[in-house]
C-alpha cells in the first residue's frame, strides 16, 4: 500500500513540476478536471461494474453505505464545538466546519480507492459516495452559509448534484449490475481505456492546482493548519477507533472507508464559498494545505490497517 501510495504522489509532482516549469499552464487544470469528472471518473465507475452478480458483495456494499452515513453526519456534528475550541472566529467557521466534515472523496478517492484495493474498493467508495453527495450539497451547504451576510440561508441545488455524470454513472452501473446486462467488446473497450486515464489524471491535475497555491500565505495562518489536521488525523483515527470494535466487518470496507475519511477536504467547499457567501480565503487554504499534507497523512493513517 505504502509503495502504491508513493507512485500516485509521484504523479502529483509531475503535476506540479509541469506548472512551475511553465510546460502547462495553471489554466490547462480546470479543461483537465472537466474530462475527469464529466468522462474518465464516471468511465472507471461504470467499467468497475462489468462484472458476475455476486449476492455476497451486497453485503459489503451495505456496510460502506451504513457507515458512509454514519460517519458524515456525526463529524459534522463534532465539528461545531471543535471550531470553538480551535477559537475560530465567526465568519470563517462554517467553511472551517465543512472543510473538516466532507473530504475530497470523488477527485482523489475514487482514484487512490482504486490504486489500491482495486474494482472491489472503487465500487465501496462510489457507495460510499452516495451519502455523502446528498450531504455536502445540504448540510455542507448550510454550513457554509454561516459565514455569509444575516438571514442569507440558501443551499446548493441538489438536483444538479444528481443529474451529474457521476451520478449518472452510479445509476446506469448499477442497472447494468444486477440486470447482469451484457456489454459488446466494441462499447466496453473505449470505456476501459477511458477508465485507465482517471486514476494519473487525477493525481496530475492535483499536483497542478497545488502549484497555484502559495505555500507562505497558508502556512501562517492557524485556522487553515486547525482544519487540516483535523481533516487528515483526527477524524480518521476516530474513523478507525469506531470501527475497531466490530470485528464482523470486512478488511474491504474498513481499509476504504478509513481511506476515504483521510482524504483531504474537497475542492467544491471553494465553490459553495463563491456562490454563498463563504470564507472563500480559507477554504481555498484549507484546500490546498490539506492536499498537501495528505502526501504524508495517508500513508500514515494506512498503517492502521
Amino acid at each position: 500500500m505504502f509503495s502504491n501510495l508513493v507512485g500516485l504522489f509521484l504523479l502529483i509532482g509531475v503535476g506540479f513540476m509541469a506548472v512551475r516549469l511553465r510546460v502547462l499552464p495553471a489554466e490547462a487544470s480546470k479543461p483537465m478536471s472537466a474530462l475527469l469528472m464529466k468522462i474518465t471518473l464516471p468511465a472507471t465507475i461504470f467499467a468497475s461494474m462489468i462484472r458476475p452478480y455476486d449476492p455476497s458483495f451486497l453485503s459489503l456494499g451495505i456496510a460502506a453505505l451504513v457507515l458512509s452515513a454514519l460517519f458524515f453526519p456525526l463529524y459534522a456534528a463534532l465539528s461545531l464545538p471543535l471550531s470553538r475550541l480551535f477559537r475560530v472566529p465567526q465568519g470563517r467557521r462554517g467553511m472551517w466546519c465543512c472543510c473538516t466534515t466532507f473530504c475530497n472523496n470523488g477527485f482523489m478517492g475514487f482514484p487512490v480507492a482504486y490504486a489500491l484495493f482495486g474494482d472491489d474498493g472503487l465500487i465501496l467508495a462510489v457507495i460510499m459516495g452516495i451519502p455523502f453527495n446528498l450531504l455536502i450539497y445540504t448540510l455542507g451547504a448550510k454550513m457554509v452559509c454561516r459565514d455569509a451576510a444575516p438571514g442569507d440561508d440558501r443551499s446548493l441545488s441538489l438536483r444538479s448534484a444528481l443529474l451529474s455524470p457521476i451520478y449518472g454513472a452510479i445509476l446506469l452501473s448499477l442497472i447494468f449490475y444486477f440486470a447482469q446486462i451484457p456489454v459488446p467488446g466494441p462499447i466496453l473497450t473505449p470505456i476501459q481505456h477511458l477508465s485507465n486515464v482517471t486514476t494519473p489524471l487525477s493525481m496530475f491535475v492535483t499536483g497542478m492546482n497545488l502549484a497555484q497555491g502559495r505555500v507562505s500565505d497558508t502556512v501562517r495562518d492557524r485556522d487553515a493548519i486547525s482544519a487540516s489536521l483535523v481533516r487528515l488525523l483526527l477524524f480518521p483515527v476516530m474513523t478507525w477507533a469506531l470501527m475497531l470494535p466490530f470485528s464482523i466487518l470486512d478488511p474491504l470496507v474498513v481499509g476504504v472507508t478509513l481511506i476515504i475519511m483521510a482524504m483531504p477536504a474537497p475542492a467544491a467547499s471553494t465553490i459553495m464559498g463563491e456562490q454563498y457567501g463563504g470564507c472563500v480565503q480559507l477554504g481555498a487554504r484549507v484546500v490546498f494545505l490539506s492536499s498537501l499534507l495528505c502526501i504524508v497523512t495517508l500513508p500514515l493513517v494506512a498503517l492502521l490497517l
